[in-house]
C-alpha cells in the first residue's frame, strides 16, 4: 500500500477532515433553514452542530495538550471533567439535530408549507 494513503488511514486525517466539514455544511444548511423560515427547529439544529463540532474538536485536540503534567494540575475534578465532557457535547449535539428536525418538520406541516 502507498504509505502516504497508510498514514493518512491510520492517523485518521481524512476521516477527521470529512467529519468536520460535513458538521460544517450541516451548521451551514441549519444556518440558513433558521433564518430563511424563521424556525426555531433550524435554531436547534444549529445548536446541536455546534455540540458535535465542540465535541469533535475536542477529541482531536486533547491528545495533543492533555498530558501528566496539566491532569496534576487540575486535579481529580477536572479529570473527571475532562471525561464527561466529550459524551455530555456528543449528547447534546445530537439530542438537538433530532429535536430540530422534528420541530422543523412539525411546524411545516402546521403551516401548510
Amino acid at each position: 500500500m502507498n504509505l502516504l494513503l497508510e498514514a493518512l488511514i491510520k492517523n485518521g486525517l481524512v476521516l477527521d477532515a470529512f467529519g468536520i466539514i460535513g458538521l460544517g455544511l450541516l451548521g451551514l444548511a441549519a444556518i440558513k433553514l433558521a433564518r430563511q423560515y424563521q424556525s426555531w427547529g433550524g435554531t436547534m439544529m444549529t445548536v446541536g452542530v455546534v455540540g458535535l463540532l465542540l465535541a469533535r474538536f475536542y477529541f482531536i485536540i486533547s491528545p495533543h495538550f492533555l498530558d501528566n503534567n496539566v491532569l496534576a494540575m487540575i486535579g481529580p475534578i477536572g479529570i473527571s471533567l475532562t471525561i464527561a465532557l466529550p459524551p455530555l457535547l456528543l449528547s447534546i449535539g445530537l439530542a438537538g439535530i433530532v429535536w430540530g428536525l422534528w420541530g422543523h418538520e412539525r411546524w411545516m406541516n402546521e403551516e401548510g408549507r
